[in-house]
């Protein structure tokens, strides 16, 4: 499965990071590192690790390092790791551009398993948006979370919420919400885990959960959240007031559901 995913990953990281590392996303990073975050989930990092400066962080499934840049701009060492060689590639080529690479070490290496990051090491374990829809193993990941955290450490993640998972783009019901999966397509194979999937893995590894949130949407006129990232890459856009009514539960029914959840837990 992890062979299969790390193939598509990397056969797509050159327009990924032309979207994604582009001047119109970066400026935004770069002038307020708060950007690369939901509010409510900087709000939950600012409240665990209110000084990043020294900390040691690791961020894995590290995807477009939004974090990762931002956690080096306010002063830690990050440890950025995912399974696509381009990814980390295309990564570390930005960092080099804005002068972050001495505050970041790239690792090729899969979530579920951290091999060679050694344990009780990292004050600060961060997971973005669409880590877990390609975990096959979520108690192997949150195992060995748990193991590269010091004692004391935090683990904050940020995620899709599960309520979605049951819709297509067209809000047609494809599946009932407890088929986890695997799926799989020509090019990949994911997994549509459950809330209770995700807290019980949390809480199995041996984390203790200090706080959650379940969060709508944030009004984004240039990435309204109901328009695919794949139809943004082809330069679909959307007025003001056709990203207001996408925002309005009674012309959106999705918009009456939690679109993120956001877990803090601590070792």
């Amino acid at each position: 499965m992890s062979e299969k995913n790390k193939n598509s990953w990397n056969e797509g990281a050159a327009a990924y990071s032309a979207f994604l590392h582009s001047e119109n996303f970066m400026k935004n990073i770069i002038q307020e590192p708060a950007k690369a975050f939901h509010s409510t989930t900087w709000e939950m990092i600012h409240k665990f690790v209110p000084d990043m400066k020294g900390k040691k962080i690791c961020v894995p499934s590290s995807g477009d390092n939004h974090a990762v840049f931002a956690f080096a701009m306010l002063g830690a060492e990050v440890t950025s790791c995912d399974i696509s060689e381009n990814q980390l590639a295309n990564a570390e080529r930005v960092a080099k551009k804005y002068g972050w690479e001495k505050s970041i070490t790239f690792i090729c290496q899969d979530t579920m398993k951290l091999d060679g990051l050694p344990e009780n090491s990292f004050d600060f374990v961060y997971t973005s948006n669409g880590v877990h829809v390609w975990i096959d193993d979520l108690p192997g990941m949150y195992r060995n979370i748990y193991r590269i955290m010091k004692h004391g450490g935090t683990y904050i993640m940020y995620e899709i919420h599960p309520f979605h998972r049951p819709f297509d783009e067209a809000l047609k019901v494809v599946k009932p919400y407890d088929m986890t999966g695997p799926f799989e397509s020509e090019s990949e194979i994911t997994f549509a885990w459950r809330v209770m999937d995700l807290m019980n893995a949390i809480l199995d590894a041996g984390l203790s959960i200090k706080h959650m949130e379940e969060m709508f949407a944030e009004k984004d006129y240039n990435w309204p959240f109901w328009i695919s990232y794949a139809d943004i890459a082809k330069g679909v856009t959307a007025t003001k007031e056709e990203v207001d009514h996408m925002h309005d539960w009674r012309n959106n029914p999705m918009a009456a559901l939690p679109n993120w959840i956001s877990v803090a837990a601590k070792k």
